[in-house]
């Protein structure tokens, strides 16, 4: 008899033990980020624009460059959104930000609003399509990436995006 009892203890002592650590997952895993391969699904075919004219060389330091448009909310000091486009050199095995977008540098707005570019950067894309070796060199070294951070550093904080445009730019 006592071992009877003793068995069915261990038992309920092992589901007990297994429930906290299901329960303690589930709580510490709230939300799940998962990136973004960079391929349209084909639900989303009809919603996505090639590259377009970001393909075509800027020649005019002076007066061109690029900028990031982001449609964004950060309702105030809780919040931010942070965004960079990136270059992943294939040659050299280096990344390095190309363009940036801060949400701290634009006014407070709780509804999404598209910013306007400001400034922005004179360099042209390189993609890294087809040969990049010897005397076949198409000049193509280089992939891009977009990274995008939703900061909460305070209770009510809401960080948001809807979309994010890279765009020709005039200079001011």
């Amino acid at each position: 008899m006592k071992h009877a009892k003793l068995k069915t203890f261990v038992q309920a002592s092992r589901l007990v033990v297994l429930l906290a650590v299901l329960f303690t997952t589930i709580l510490a895993t709230g939300q799940i980020w998962i990136p973004s391969t960079g391929t349209v699904d084909e639900g989303s075919l009809t919603s996505f624009q090639p590259v377009g004219s970001l393909a075509t060389a800027l020649t005019q330091p002076c007066c061109e460059g690029r900028a990031l448009m982001v449609s964004y909310i950060d309702d105030g000091p809780g919040a931010q959104v942070l965004v960079s486009l990136k270059r992943y050199n294939i040659k050299t095995g280096k990344t390095t930000t190309v363009l940036t977008f801060d949400s701290n540098n634009f006014p407070v707005q709780s509804t999404f609003k598209e910013t306007a570019p400001t400034g922005g950067s004179f360099f042209n894309f390189s993609f890294a399509t087809g040969p990049t070796e010897g005397v076949n060199d198409l000049g193509g070294d280089s992939e891009y990436f977009i990274e995008a951070q939703l900061i909460r550093s305070a209770p009510g904080g809401n960080p948001g995006i809807a979309s994010i445009r890279i765009v020709n730019a005039l200079a001011p």
